[in-house]
């Protein structure tokens, strides 16, 4: 008989905890309750609905109705993944972190953008006391587009002019970054073909004859550090990853690979010029790497909470490790480098826009020859962050 009250008693209970009247099947007002975490805490609670709660906090079941969030320290991890999120979050503070009256993040993690990349090639060419030779190539449009997420970007630009009219396309560009507050990486390849002449040798006069001799590939990596990227974002400037929201400085060190593969043939020389030629070889070929150490420094100056100008010059030196198919062979030679920017950032909302200006020059110096070649670009590009 006591078991069988003890049954009722329980039963009682049960349709208490569950919100209706055991006399009437109206559920009882949620306000009637003096808190709702002391249900959740009630040892009386079925185990089922304790479970159905902590499902709530899955990964998983976050993911999948778009509530998921790096840093919430409540979501249930799998022991792996968990470990992974946890060394991501470290990463975040250390190297994403910034002083919020300096540099602030948009609240966006896409950002897509429509390019205009004006591209232009110059070459410095010294082969003996006697004869150097300045070469350009002009300005060509490219047009591209670039995808970023977060901290990575993905761009790709092609000559329009020549693919419109089916000529050959021989100006192609392909560059991919990671910009985060402590450091940044940017990887490029760039490909072009043919040139004018601007000065050759003993030559006087005005001089812009085109010259199909000269082929150019290089691809690379620039990596810095940055070290008052608490207060200075380079991603403002250039990635729109960021608001500088204050003037502010910043001195950077870094390291620099770069591929040259550059060749020039003097068999295609135009016929006006050959009498000028001192040297006998008419084929060269520059086939080296390039490692250099980087120190610069670089300036954002916030002109209103729209308008953001930078500058940054960065120099380089270390040594060229030349293939064996180049001039000098499996040479190591002493190599100086420069890369310098600018740029004219808008923004108004999700919406932005940038004047970019970069040159990024390498020279290669051996006994008898000397070659400093650089590439130029002019941007104009505009987007949206969502």
């Amino acid at each position: 008989m006591r078991d069988a009250r003890l049954n009722l008693c329980l039963l009682f209970v049960f349709i208490l905890s569950s919100g209706v009247s055991p006399a009437f099947g109206v559920e009882i007002p949620e306000s009637s309750c003096q808190d709702k975490s002391d249900i959740y805490d009630d040892p009386r609670l079925p185990a089922d609905s304790v479970a159905a709660d902590e499902e709530n906090r899955s990964w998983w079941y976050l993911f999948r109705k778009g509530k998921l969030k790096m840093d919430d320290p409540t979501v249930k991890w799998p022991k792996f993944l968990g470990f992974c999120v946890k060394v991501y979050n470290w990463g975040d503070r250390v190297f994403s972190s910034t002083d919020p009256d300096y540099v602030v993040g948009t609240g966006k993690k896409w950002r897509a953008r429509i390019i205009n990349d004006n591209w232009a090639n110059s070459y410095y060419m010294k082969i003996n006391p006697q004869f150097n030779s300045i070469m350009s190539t002009p300005f060509h449009v490219l047009w591209g587009a670039s995808l970023q997420y977060m901290a990575v970007s993905y761009t790709y630009s092609l000559d329009m002019t020549h693919m419109l009219t089916g000529s050959p396309i021989n100006y192609k560009k392909q560059e991919f970054g990671f910009n985060c507050a402590r450091f940044s990486a940017d990887g490029y390849y760039y490909s072009s073909e043919g040139c004018n002449i601007r000065t050759f040798g003993d030559y006087k006069g005005h001089l812009r004859e085109p010259f199909s001799g000269v082929q150019m590939t290089n691809f690379g990596i620039d990596a810095y550090y940055f070290f008052n990227g608490y207060k200075y974002s380079q991603g403002a400037a250039y990635n729109f990853s960021k608001i500088q929201k204050r003037s502010q400085g910043c001195l950077m060190a870094g390291f620099a690979y770069c591929n040259q593969n550059i060749s020039f043939d003097f068999n295609q020389l135009p016929e006006d010029l050959v009498p000028y030629l001192k040297f006998q070889d008419l084929y060269y070929k520059f086939h080296y790497n390039d490692y250099n150490l980087l120190v610069g420094y670089g300036y954002n100056c916030v002109l209103s909470p729209h308008w953001l100008y930078n500058i940054t010059v960065i120099p380089g030196v270390g040594f060229n490790h030349c293939y064996e198919d180049s001039e000098d062979g499996s040479a190591k030679l002493l190599s100086i480098s420069g890369r310098a920017m600018t740029s004219f950032t808008f923004n108004s909302g999700n919406w932005f826009a940038g004047l970019q200006g970069r040159i990024r020059g390498h020279w290669y110096q051996s006994k008898r020859i000397s070659l400093f070649n650089a590439v130029e670009t002019i941007t104009l590009s505009g987007g949206i962050r969502f």
